[in-house]
């Protein structure tokens, strides 16, 4: 699957060393999906509470799932996919999160961005931008309302898991805050540029 996607975009060996990267998803069991059918080496997928919203935006998670906790399961025999749930603590976040080289997240993300910092990781959050550790810092900036329905959450969802490959094979750069993308169904190109304002 992954060689099908790749497909005249990077060399053979560009392909294999995805395996190598670690990424950790925060609160969007689609994204993860779609990051562990590109390639992605490890995904470490953490979670909590799947909600009634959760389930109707996410078209991966099953209605009657809704109400109830959000654990996955490993994908196939060749893939990483370690599933947790959101812990009560900053400190078993942290350890959760060692050795990750990028963290996106859909929940939590004030706090996923501060662990990110602290760690060291590229951030992304749920809008398409990605906060490195030595730029714009995620609470520098003033961050946009979203609002989701499920084209406009699967489109970021299908964005946001390139602009990871990007982070990772240096095929183009990802969207570097404070410039951004905001999904908008109603926008003609489904894509609106915005540029975060910093503080």
């Amino acid at each position: 699957m992954k060689h099908i996607f790749w497909h005249g975009m990077a060399e053979e060996e560009k392909i294999d060393y995805l395996r190598k990267f670690s990424v950790a998803v925060v609160g969007s069991r689609m994204l993860m999906e779609i990051l562990w059918r590109s390639g992605v080496g490890c995904i470490r997928y953490i979670s909590d509470y799947v909600s009634p919203v959760d389930s109707r935006l996410d078209c991966t998670i099953d209605p009657l799932e809704a109400n109830n906790y959000d654990v996955v399961h490993p994908m196939s025999s060749d893939s990483c996919v370690i599933s947790y749930l959101y812990p009560e603590s900053e400190s078993e976040l942290r350890k959760l999160l060692r050795g990750i080289d990028v963290v996106v997240a859909h929940k939590n993300i004030e706090v996923m961005a501060e662990i990110a910092e602290k760690i060291g990781a590229p951030f992304i959050p749920d809008i398409i931008t990605t906060f490195l550790p030595d730029g714009v810092k995620f609470w520098e900036v003033e961050y946009p309302e979203v609002k989701r329905d499920p084209i406009s959450y699967a489109l970021t969802c299908s964005i946001q898991a390139g602009e990871v490959l990007r982070v990772f094979t240096g095929y183009h750069l990802p969207t570097i805050a404070p410039e951004a993308y905001v999904v908008d169904v109603r926008s003609e190109n489904y894509l609106r540029k915005i540029t975060l304002k910093v503080r």
